[in-house]
């Protein structure tokens, strides 16, 4: 629907889009503003604080909302019921059900519950960022485009948090915080047990063509086991896939990609995981000749696409297993802005990101679960 204000056509439908995602669209914004101006290279004591402001601003955000977020009702449900489930009945791993109990034995305030919940996530994944990026600012801005920066979390993302943290002590090369932060991840989201794997992962030294060309083979498997369970359907292959999704999704399915189809999301993920990884490939040299580091961050990365595509045919719930090494794609992107030299370039380049995050957030809002995400409710 198309209407005449004056000298101004307006779609109708778009604006009203456009002022339902507001709220993520206004935190976009200043988010770019902060960026921007980190990427001048300012004060890092300045950017700094700037920062850990903007990661308070967005903790308070996830504790004061309501009826917003996947699977906010099963969550809710969950937390109203905890203290009538037997702990060795429970669906939910031992921490993130023990973490519900304690706060329900003191309130059956849920959004006391999700201030708790909140600081343990934010508190990991801001030191995470702020210790790994060399422009926390810009990656915590790409977080908000891809995720909204965790601040519609479930028990996965605080896992993910808690991982991200685990790998400064890979840096350190103390094993006993890491294996000690793993197992905490664990019990929030059993998928973190394969981040054990990162410890060596991290460390590997192969050639650009090596991991792309592993990458490939990844993808050929993928389209392979395709095939494969297309001649098994409604059998072996069918029961397989069942049982996987119902292994990890449990009765409280938190899933965002089960609904999307298999294909839209082996197109979506092809497209923007092979687009940091090229571009990772082309700055590789420029960038591990000053930041050795950037290595293992690539490694992760690498080796979370090798797990997506070669799991996306069994299950889309399963590609969910990636998704601890696929948030290093945050780390990445900001190692791109240390190495452009020329002012006009980096500007350029920071439009051009700009552009790419803010159609990968309006691809989130406008996606199969946006009336989870739109409008922003708050509990007041």
């Amino acid at each position: 629907m198309i209407k005449y204000y004056g000298l101004f056509f307006v779609n109708y439908h778009a604006f009203r889009g456009l002022l339902r995602m507001g709220i993520y669209i206004v935190i976009f914004t200043i988010i770019s503003l902060f960026a921007l101006i980190e990427s001048t290279n300012l004060d890092r004591r300045i950017t700094l604080f700037a920062y850990f402001l903007l990661c308070f601003g967005l903790y308070t955000l996830s504790f004061i909302r309501w009826e917003i977020g996947t699977d906010w009702k099963n969550y809710y449900e969950y937390f109203q019921s905890v203290g009538s489930i037997p702990f060795e009945d429970d669906v939910f791993e031992w921490c993130y059900s023990l973490l519900t109990r304690v706060v329900a034995h003191f309130t059956d305030n849920y959004t006391a519950f999700l201030c708790v919940a909140g600081l343990i996530l934010f508190l990991f994944q801001s030191f995470a960022i702020k210790r790994l990026s060399p422009y926390p600012i810009i990656s915590l801005l790409f977080l908000w485009a891809v995720q909204f920066a965790n601040v519609l979390f479930v028990r996965q993302w605080i896992a993910i948090a808690i991982l991200m943290y685990a790998v400064v002590f890979i840096e350190k090369k103390k094993f006993i915080p890491f294996i000690l932060l793993v197992i905490l991840a664990a019990g929030f989201h059993r998928t973190s047990w394969i981040f054990v794997f990162a410890w060596w992962i991290y460390q590997l030294n192969f050639s650009r063509k090596t991991m792309i060309l592993v990458l490939m083979a990844s993808v050929g498997f993928s389209m392979v086991l395709t095939k494969v369970l297309e001649l098994l359907s409604g059998g072996v292959g069918g029961i397989i896939q069942a049982k996987i999704d119902t292994y990890l999704s449990d009765e409280f399915n938190d899933d965002t990609n089960s609904d999307i189809g298999i294909l839209a999301v082996i197109i979506r993920g092809f497209a923007n995981k092979f687009l940091i990884l090229l571009t990772s490939f082309f700055l590789y040299d420029k960038i591990v000749e000053r930041y050795p580091q950037f290595r293992g961050y690539l490694n992760l990365y690498w080796f979370g696409a090798i797990l997506y595509f070669s799991t996306i045919s069994i299950s889309v719930v399963f590609v969910r297993i990636s998704y601890a090494f696929d948030v290093f794609q945050i780390i990445l992107i900001a190692y791109f802005f240390r190495v452009i030299e020329s002012p006009l370039i980096r500007i350029l380049s920071f439009i051009l990101l700009i552009c790419y995050l803010f159609l990968r957030m309006r691809q989130q809002l406008n996606g199969p679960y946006a009336d989870e995400f739109v409008p922003f409710k708050l509990f007041f």
